[in-house]
């Protein structure tokens, strides 16, 4: 028996990058064994987007359109999730160039019952390599490079598969992370879910898929948007999905949150003091700044954060429904 398979796609406002992307789903090959559908969910797009994608001709393999206007890149992957058929569900983005085996790569190990999801490897497309990159500038980018074989431990959006029989347990991304939202981390906190449920995730690495993200991705500003992104979605999961006490956002040497607060705020300002230079910078940034601004910001949204109810139980695999 074949066994159907869903390619789930969510994008807004990248037409131009849709196209390349859907001309390397169009290159695929696509294994006897599988049934294939692609299902691209266009979340309130103003450009041509709906356009490219009526367009789209694939052989044997029929392109389905949705229309989600509420903003969220975790909206669109739960109503891609919603709407597709395929007991294997592929996700990729809007701005990938997938190999040609990449279906029965990151099908094989769920068909084979070795694993119930999948982290495929992510690379930085050559173009935007630059000397000043260290790992964790390519790694902001998706990069997965320090990811381990044998224990992924989080699954990318740019490539990755799991079996539909995990949200029996698992059975959404969370709406308050993600782009759109808080800006990333959706993905970290379904493949925790998926490990605390006793899932097993494992990796293909060998059909890596190029990430093309916008040139503007490599400048100063944006890594510092990087920063305090994840500060914020790391925050959030500790909080809600953790429960971590208020101690862990407070150094140990200092009595309270706030005074923590001042201290890293005094650190940063310090350092940006000394290090002038590197603030003048067009693009990158400085390993240490960027975990100084992380540092800060878990405080920061620490603040916001511990006036609201928790949102799960401790490691809880159901978000609280609140009115």
């Amino acid at each position: 028996m074949k066994t159907p398979v869903s390619i789930l796609i969510c994008t807004r406002n990248r037409a131009d990058q849709l196209r390349q992307t859907l001309a390397s789903v169009q290159a695929l090959s696509l294994p006897a064994s599988l049934v294939p559908e692609l299902i691209i969910v266009d979340n309130g797009s103003t450009d041509n987007t709906a356009e490219v994608v009526r367009t789209l001709k694939i052989a044997n393999m029929p392109v389905i359109l949705i229309d989600e206007p509420r903003p969220g890149l975790s909206v669109a992957r739960n109503r891609a999730l919603a709407a597709a058929h395929g007991h294997i569900l592929l996700f990729t983005d809007d701005d990938v160039r997938l190999p040609t085996d990449w279906i029965q790569g990151m099908c094989a190990p769920i068909l084979s019952g070795t694993a119930d999801a999948v982290a495929g490897k992510v690379v930085l497309a050559p173009h935007l390599h630059q000397r000043w990159m260290q790992p964790l500038h390519r790694i902001v980018l998706a990069s997965t490079e320090y990811m381990k074989a044998d224990a992924p431990g989080v699954l990318f959006g740019a490539s990755m598969a799991f079996s539909r029989d995990v949200l029996t347990r698992v059975p959404a991304f969370d709406p308050e992370l993600g782009a759109g939202a808080l800006g990333a981390g959706e993905e970290t906190l379904f493949s925790w879910q998926l490990l605390e449920a006793g899932y097993k995730i494992t990796t293909a690495f060998d059909v890596p898929v190029e990430h093309h993200p916008e040139p503007g991705r490599l400048s100063r500003a944006s890594y510092l948007r990087a920063a305090r992104t994840r500060a914020q979605c790391h925050t959030y999961i500790r909080y809600h999905w953790m429960h971590a006490p208020a101690a862990q956002w407070q150094h140990r040497l200092i009595p309270s949150v706030l005074l923590t607060l001042l201290v890293q705020t005094l650190r940063l300002w310090v350092w940006r003091g000394l290090h002038w230079r590197a603030c003048c910078k067009a693009e990158g940034i400085e390993e240490q700044e960027f975990k100084l601004v992380e540092r800060l910001q878990r405080i920061r949204h620490y603040l916001q954060e511990r006036h609201r109810p928790r949102h799960y139980e401790p490691y809880g695999l159901i978000k609280h429904e609140r009115g």
